[in-house]
């Protein structure tokens, strides 16, 4: 059995990853990373962790550099697809084409900055949200547990919600 915490859009300019996140991270045997993460310097403090990732759209010249557009690995008896942005328009349907196209049972992708888990005929496409810039949504990233072929996904908060006076 493998734990894999999948993340994406963190945009962050220094190291200022929320407490929640840092321990699921800590205690994963990978980290998955879905792109823009912004700066070279905190692309290279995830380096810290198993990591597989690629580029973001506003990722800096030097993490476009050395990160692919899109990532193929294995865990376990489990396929993987990475990318940061699919071609899609407000469906992720086609999304699962491309987990199609390359071969794989799980794909995971960002851009969008909230949780997205559908199935697309046998394939999982997943986006595990932001943990720190979400849109119209919380901060979340994707907790994966594979097991053989087996793949369990669970949504982690990993901020306090914090509502307000109404």
């Amino acid at each position: 059995m493998k734990k894999i915490v999948a993340i994406s859009d963190t945009h962050l300019t220094d190291w200022r990853i929320p407490k929640r996140l840092e321990d699921l991270m800590d205690n994963a045997d990978l980290v998955v990373h879905a792109g823009d993460f912004e700066t070279y310097n905190v692309y290279k403090d995830f380096t810290k962790y198993d990591l597989v990732a690629v580029r973001g759209d506003s990722d800096d010249e030097k993490i476009s550099a050395e990160l692919p557009d899109i990532e193929v690995f294995r865990v376990e008896g489990v396929k993987f697809g990475l990318v940061h942005k699919g071609n899609y328009l407000n469906e992720f349907h086609d999304l699962g084409y491309k987990a199609m196209e390359l071969g794989v049972d799980v794909l995971i992708f960002g851009h969008v900055h909230r949780f997205v888990l559908e199935k697309f005929k046998n394939v999982l496409v997943l986006c595990p949200g932001s943990p720190t810039k979400p849109r119209l949504s919380i901060a979340t990233c994707a907790e994966i547990v594979v097991s053989g072929n087996r793949v369990m996904v669970n949504c982690r908060v990993v901020q306090d919600l914090y509502c307000g006076m109404v």
